[in-house]
């Protein structure tokens, strides 16, 4: 599959890259500059604007933060046609980083299916760090688990990219659940505060797969 990050110069998105380098996925980065995205990969990943990737690729990553989630995505939202794109955005409000904001009130991922005129648009990664990201996949002992969020179909192909990354899938219902996720990360980023870690995760129990 070509699997495209846009946004794929900053921490997160070199966090996918790295782990998608040891899948059989072709992999593009997309970027506002992408001869600085160049300096940042290697000679197997291409580095592309982010609307070449956006044609380019069968699925999207989105890796912008939200302050430019709306001026990225609108001027490529004939681009997504047919696609899969799973929205990775976190909405923190820069006023209170233990909530998330938004312009509509609902989820980055259900605004980002609005701003695209609707299609396959999945909500995931919320819980995952970039650290973990970046974790050699051949020393890791505990699998993560990935929350997903979006319509059944086309759900099996994210999830088994999901499983390509050495993560573990974990179907949680549809786009509406996607604002769930997202609050997630504040959450997340309160425990590592108060445990003086960096890396906190979501392990759910009780699902045998």
């Amino acid at each position: 599959m070509k699997v495209a990050i846009l946004g794929g110069a900053g921490k997160l998105g070199l966090g996918f890259v790295f782990r998608l380098s040891g899948t059989a996925h072709e992999i593009a980065i997309g970027s506002r500059d992408p001869s600085k995205a160049r300096q940042v990969v290697n000679s197997t990943v291409q580095a592309l604007s982010n609307e070449d990737a956006a044609i380019w690729a069968d699925l999207c990553i989105l890796t912008i933060p939200y302050s430019a989630h709306r001026a990225t995505l609108e001027p490529l939202k004939t681009r997504f046609a047919g696609k899969i794109v799973i929205d990775a955005t976190v909405p923190l409000d820069p006023n209170n980083l233990l909530r998330i904001k938004t312009e509509s009130g609902k989820s980055a991922a259900e605004e980002t299916y609005d701003l695209i005129g609707g299609g396959f648009v999945y909500a995931a990664f919320q819980t995952i760090s970039h650290r973990i990201l970046r974790h050699d996949v051949q020393e890791e002992v505990v699998q993560e688990d990935v929350l997903v969020a979006g319509p059944d179909e086309r759900k099996a192909d994210v999830m088994q990219l999901i499983r390509d990354l050495n993560l573990r899938p974990i179907d949680a219902g549809p786009l509406e659940a996607a604002a769930l996720l997202e609050r997630m990360t504040p959450l997340l980023l309160s425990i590592n505060k108060q445990n003086r870690i960096k890396d906190a995760g979501i392990k759910v129990t009780g699902i045998q797969k």
